[in-house]
């Protein structure tokens, strides 16, 4: 499983700093052509803000494999042994459930949205929202992954 994760974190990663890249891209040719033109392209801040929510969504598992996720310190400060492994044990199982309610319902909004249309580029709205379930399925790998470690006795954080 790890090398699986592994293997997606690379691709994650690519496909983040790719999203980022175009963003950006996307964003300086909008200003640019609103200063020297007058007139932006309509689909600029539509496909920049859509780009915005797949890099956000790909880049969950990538920053908590490299351990990025904001965690309460203070809790993991005052706990040893047994007590913070339960508690590590605890915040897992919350984070798994949460992503696979996330999962499934993402996928549901993928299957209301499947007829609506996005109004500048008119693509369809079930495009965008495939990142949802794709970036929690990812994630919720990384979580069973850092609970099973906990449960081999392993010094995950």
């Amino acid at each position: 499983m790890k090398k699986l994760l592994g293997y997606m974190e690379k691709a994650f990663a690519a496909a983040t700093i790719v999203g980022i890249g175009l963003m950006l891209a996307i964003i300086f040719m909008q200003v640019i052509s609103r200063y020297f033109f007058g007139h932006s392209p309509s689909y600029s801040e539509e496909l920049s803000r859509y780009l915005f929510v797949w890099v956000v969504f790909l880049s969950l598992p990538v920053v908590s494999r490299q351990g990025g996720h904001m965690v309460v310190g203070l809790l993991l400060e005052r706990f040893t042994g047994q007590r913070l492994r339960r508690l590590k044990i605890l915040g897992s199982l919350c984070s798994i459930a949460f992503l696979a309610i996330m999962v499934h319902q993402g996928i549901r909004m993928i299957n209301l949205a499947s007829w609506q249309t996005s109004p500048a580029m008119e693509i369809p709205m079930s495009y965008v929202y495939v990142a949802i379930p794709l970036g929690c399925a990812a994630m919720l790998l990384v979580a069973i992954d850092e609970l099973l470690d906990i449960l081999r006795g392993g010094t995950q954080s």
